[in-house]
């Protein structure tokens, strides 16, 4: 999610969409300086086999799960902007953990859960708060120009990271990356905070109302573990160094971020859903052939050619989670959308560890892509 003006967030009426704004477009700033390059430290740096990578990823991913109906009861008493807060200090440990793991002797277990905490906490009070304070006339619109923002909020995040790891080291990176975090943070204490009521049983994720959609996250649940974890590792052993990679994700960034703005607009009117079936589709083929990519060119133009067709498919699509979470208990939503994506990050996770190749979360993640053509506002 990323671009957009000032303009636009001076205009917004809603004290607390600003809010919003502002945090999550510095917590992307700060994500984008260590985000691509966290699954590469854990290679490189702490020389940790794929196979441990892996089971890091699995014991976050089952963590998320099992936190996020927790964290949604937890908002409902302490509020939607405290759980944003509080996922900072987890975010700083999580970080701070990595560092102390190269020189001490600490299970990674500890940073999983962590991470794991950190990502419930913010994720849960960011998409409630999104949906009760977004307007549905322009949410296309809001979520084109939040893509927009993120995407060139960070856009020299991955060439910046990529410069102080290779010069300065991880602990430098350490301190701006907490730095950035903290300031996020203080706008969402300005205003009051919002409550919403969580109602949520496990037993609710086989109904008929929700298991489709369960099913349909699960599938995006495999891009999304596939894109953070499989794919920097794979350019990570063609390119053998971080600014190489942190210019590649630059460079496709700014034009990702413009195209985002448009696909906004257009996402507010009746073609999005020719929008997100094209946008699907093209975003599955990428997955499908990008490994043949073997030169910095090359997955540059897979690069980009992925990022212009996710932004094609998922702005339309959140612009519909969004529109159905209205309809629904948006605590209850979240949970499911939050176990569904664990779900299919588990099974990603397990093909390769199983097929022990990267390639296959490669394909996984294009069948996964192909959940978007099955979701539905009703």
């Amino acid at each position: 999610m990323q671009y957009q003006s000032l303009n636009f967030i001076r205009s917004l009426s809603r004290d607390e969409l600003s809010e919003l704004y502002f945090a999550v477009i510095l917590k992307s700033l700060a994500l984008s300086l260590v985000g691509v390059f966290i699954p590469i430290y854990m290679y490189k740096e702490l020389e940790f086999s794929i196979d441990k990578i892996i089971y890091f990823f699995l014991i976050w991913s089952v963590l998320f799960a099992a936190f996020t109906p927790f964290v949604a009861k937890l908002s409902s008493r302490f509020g939607l902007k405290h759980m944003i807060v509080a996922s900072v200090p987890f975010d700083i440990l999580f970080l701070g953990l990595l560092v102390l793991l190269k020189n001490n002797d600490i299970n990674y277990v500890y940073p999983a859960i962590v991470y794991a905490l950190s990502g419930t906490l913010f994720w849960t009070g960011f998409n409630i708060e999104f949906a009760k304070f977004s307007n549905k006339e322009r949410r296309g619109r809001e979520l084109g120009s939040l893509y927009s923002l993120l995407i060139l909020s960070g856009i020299i995040g991955p060439f910046v990271g990529g410069l102080i790891l290779t010069y300065l080291g991880f602990t430098v990176l350490f301190y701006i990356f907490s730095v950035l975090l903290f300031v996020s943070a203080i706008p969402l204490l300005m205003t009051p905070d919002n409550h919403e009521k969580t109602k949520f049983s496990f037993k609710r994720v086989f109904h008929k109302t929700y298991f489709k959609d369960t099913l349909i996250f699960a599938g995006l649940g495999t891009r999304i573990m596939t894109v953070t974890l499989f794919w920097p590792l794979f350019i990570y052993t063609i390119l053998k160094g971080y600014i190489g990679i942190g210019v590649l994700i630059t460079a496709s960034s700014l034009i990702i971020a413009l195209f985002s703005f448009y696909i906004g607009k257009l996402a507010d009117t009746k073609k999005r859903k020719n929008l997100l079936r094209i946008g699907a589709l093209v975003h599955s083929l990428v997955w499908a052939v990008r490994w043949v990519a073997s030169s910095f060119y090359q997955i540059f133009i897979v690069e980009l050619f992925s990022g212009l067709s996710f932004v094609l498919a998922d702005i339309p699509f959140s612009s519909m989670f969004y529109d159905k979470m209205n309809k629904r208990n948006k605590a209850e939503y979240v949970i499911f959308r939050e176990i569904g994506f664990s779900l299919g990050k588990i099974i990603v996770l397990l093909s390769v560890l199983f097929t022990e190749t990267l390639i296959a979360g490669f394909f996984v993640a294009s069948i996964g892509s192909l959940a978007y053509l099955a979701f539905k506002t009703r």
